[in-house]
């Protein structure tokens, strides 16, 4: 062996000898069809979970002896596919009379829903999509009712205005 200094080895590129496709090329070998992307995800499907609304169906009502994050509570309630609307109505109205520890024992179940439904999602898919389906039916039913109800307070209100310009 030789007392000389071996001049340093550089590092080896692990993709040197693989050749590399050409800019802008796809690397898919001529005569096959480009896979396709995927088809984008609606923004407003949510797994485990109904679909996503402009502002919520529910208000909560006061709750001076308890503080909780309401939006993340009605998104989970509102978005349970297991309860119906009865039910979520029913949890609402119970809030004022709940601790804080039950509050977050809901929380913790609306959660754990979203998962196990998730899941359940991936292996019965079509079971899953008619429960949703249903639930989304007594939503679109209720958000009609409370439009209905706007629209006739609405009236309401323009014949008092007009009573009141007549002097009657």
């Amino acid at each position: 062996m030789s007392d000389q200094a071996q001049p340093p080895v550089p590092p080896q590129d692990p993709n040197a000898g693989t050749p590399q496709p050409p800019a802008g090329d796809s690397g898919q070998p001529v005569g096959q069809t480009p896979v396709p992307p995927a088809t984008p995800v609606d923004p407003n499907a949510r797994q485990g979970q109904l679909s996503t609304r402009d502002g919520h169906l529910f208000v909560i009502p006061p709750h001076p002896n308890t503080q909780f994050d309401e939006e993340n509570f009605l998104i989970l309630l509102e978005g349970s596919i297991s309860l119906t609307i009865e039910e979520k109505k029913r949890v609402i109205e119970a809030i004022p009379r709940l601790s804080i520890e039950q509050i977050n024992e809901l929380i913790s179940i609306f959660q754990e829903e979203k998962q196990k439904f998730a899941e359940l999602e991936s292996e019965f898919a079509d079971d899953v999509a008619k429960l949703k389906a249903e639930r989304e039916k007594e939503i679109v039913s209720i958000e009609m009712k409370q439009e209905e109800a706007g629209e006739d307070a609405e009236a309401k209100a323009e014949a008092e205005a007009l009573k009141k310009q007549l002097g009657l």
